[in-house]
C-alpha cells in the first residue's frame, strides 16, 4: 500500500480516492513490482492504514531508503527550496497553508528530503535542519537569497559539500562587498581567486 501511494503521489494524486483510482488504472504495471493478490484496496482502507502509521518512524525509514537510492552525490547539484502545498489552507478554521522545505537532486530528479516549516517560523531553520540529516558529501548545494546565511554556509561545509548561494539586495552590505571584490579582481586581471572576509572566493 505504501508503494502504491508513493507512485500515485508522484503522479499527482492528492486524495485517497485519487490513490485508489491510480491503483486500479495502473494495476498491471504495479503487479510487476508487488503482488496485490486481492487487487487495489479501497480509499477508506488506504486512509485507515496511513492514519495508524507512526509518522516520525515512517519518515525516517523513507529517508533511509531515499539515501540508498541516491548513492554517491559527488558533483551532483542539490537544490534547497521552499514550497506551499496547494489547497492546504482552511479559511473556515483559520488554518494556514502547509509550507515545507525540500532538497532536490537535480541530476537524479529525486527529492532527497522534505521537512515541514513551523507555522511561526520560516524556511531558514528548516533548511538548516534538513542539512543535518542528509549525506551531501562532495555535492554542490544551491539555494535562493533567503538562505544566504552564515549558519547555512557552515552547515554545508560541515557536510563536506560546496555551496552556491544567491546574494541580492536583501543583504545590501554583503552585495556591495561582493561586487567590489569582483571588480577589483577583474581590474587586477587575477580574478581566479580572492578573499572576501573569512572566505576564499572563486570566479
Amino acid at each position: 500500500m505504501i508503494f502504491v501511494t508513493l507512485c500515485a503521489t508522484i503522479c499527482g494524486a492528492d486524495s485517497w480516492a485519487d490513490v485508489e483510482r491510480y491503483g486500479v488504472a495502473k494495476l498491471d504495471w504495479l503487479r510487476k513490482y508487488v503482488t496485490l493478490p486481492f487487487g487495489v484496496p479501497s480509499h477508506d482502507t488506504f486512509g485507515r492504514v496511513f492514519s495508524r502509521l507512526e509518522s516520525i518512524e515512517f519518515y525516517a525509514a523513507l529517508q533511509s531508503w531515499t539515501n540508498e537510492i541516491a548513492g554517491c552525490l559527488k558533483g551532483e547539484t542539490v537544490a534547497f527550496d521552499g514550497k506551499t502545498l496547494r489547497g492546504s489552507f482552511d479559511s473556515a478554521s483559520e488554518k494556514s497553508a502547509l509550507h515545507s522545505a525540500s532538497a532536490w537532486a537535480c541530476g537524479m530528479r529525486l527529492t532527497l528530503g522534505l521537512i515541514s516549516v513551523d507555522e511561526k517560523s520560516n524556511e531558514i531553520p528548516a533548511v538548516q535542519e534538513l542539512l543535518k540529516v542528509l549525506d551531501l558529501d562532495v555535492a554542490v548545494v544551491t539555494a535562493d537569497a533567503m538562505h544566504c546565511q552564515k549558519e547555512t554556509a557552515k552547515a554545508v561545509i560541515q557536510k563536506n559539500a560546496d555551496y552556491v548561494l544567491m546574494v541580492k539586495a536583501n543583504q545590501p552590505s554583503l552585495q556591495e562587498d561582493l561586487s567590489d571584490a569582483i571588480i577589483k579582481a577583474l581590474d587586477a586581471d587575477d580574478g581566479v581567486r580572492w578573499r572576501l572576509g573569512e572566505h576564499e572566493c572563486v570566479l
